[in-house]
């Protein structure tokens, strides 16, 4: 025990994978979110038979999983149905026009000579990719944030057997929609709700599991990184944190997280 409890030696790390403490980081499990992804696939699981699917509208506040949620069920799916199912996602904050948008769908369908492309000869292309796929599904990230609706409209339109998923922090947004979009889409809704104090302490004790070697963290660590991101009811922010205090421990030499180096992070962030 000596051993352990002695200062880090050269080159030795406390992380055991500190890339699962990126935000990108996508993990196999979501705690607390089964019902949500269950109620996502439920929704798409027609396509795997040829059958209509839904649409959905995903609604709750921001660093609670939605966006994880519903890539963790397209992976899934990829998984399972490989090329069978065409599956898109596109952040509408980082790609905010249709002719992006319809773009990064053509590539992400295996389309990648977009350039000098039209959206009605993009629209085409994604018809033709379909024709050899039993559907699509296509989720649209920080929904409220594209510049216009053209493409939904035309994707509502103009693909059969499709699935379309809408995330926003917003559930007021869909009203500002035009009516003929609207009556095209008519989602079900889902509302991600509040973690709650035990919930968010689960989702920091398995991240920890994941980035850090075993016994590297002291309890009242936890708790506070827990406490802190149940306050900010951001779970990405609690992860900032955790890789914030590791590294804060680890350029001291420490094997163990410990509450000054979580009060550290937070005076940081």
């Amino acid at each position: 025990m000596k051993e352990y409890f002695s200062s880090l030696k050269e080159n030795e790390s406390i992380f055991s994978n500190i890339d699962s403490l990126s935000l990108d980081y996508l993990p196999k499990f979501l705690f607390h979110r089964e019902n949500e992804q269950k109620h996502i696939a439920e929704t798409i699981k027609p396509l795997l038979n040829e059958g209509n699917a839904g649409n959905l509208l995903i609604h709750g506040l921001s660093g609670i999983g939605k966006t994880h949620a519903v890539k963790r069920v397209l992976e899934d799916l990829r998984e399972e149905e490989g090329e069978e199912i065409g599956v898109g996602f596109v952040n509408c904050w980082k790609l905010s026009s249709s002719q992006n948008i319809l773009e990064k769908i053509s590539k992400e369908l295996g389309y990648g000579l977009t350039q000098g492309l039209n959206e009605v000869q993009l629209i085409e292309k994604i018809k033709l990719m379909l024709k050899t796929r039993k559907g699509l599904v296509l989720a649209f990230d920080e929904i409220d944030k594209a510049e216009e609706y053209r493409f939904l409209y035309t994707l509502l339109e103009e693909l059969e057997s499709k699935s379309i998923i809408l995330i926003t922090n917003n559930p007021e947004w869909i009203a500002l929609l035009d009516a003929r979009i609207k009556s095209r889409l008519i989602p079900e809704t889902i509302e991600f709700k509040e973690y709650g104090r035990k919930e968010v302490e689960d989702i920091i004790k398995e991240r920890i599991k994941l980035a850090f070697f075993e016994n590297s963290w002291e309890e009242n660590a936890i708790k506070l990184v827990a406490g802190k991101t149940f306050q900010s009811k951001d779970i990405r922010k609690g992860i900032h944190l955790l890789k914030e205090a590791g590294m804060n421990a680890e350029n001291k030499g420490e094997r163990i997280v410990r509450e000054e180096e979580v009060e550290k992070a937070i005076s940081k962030i």
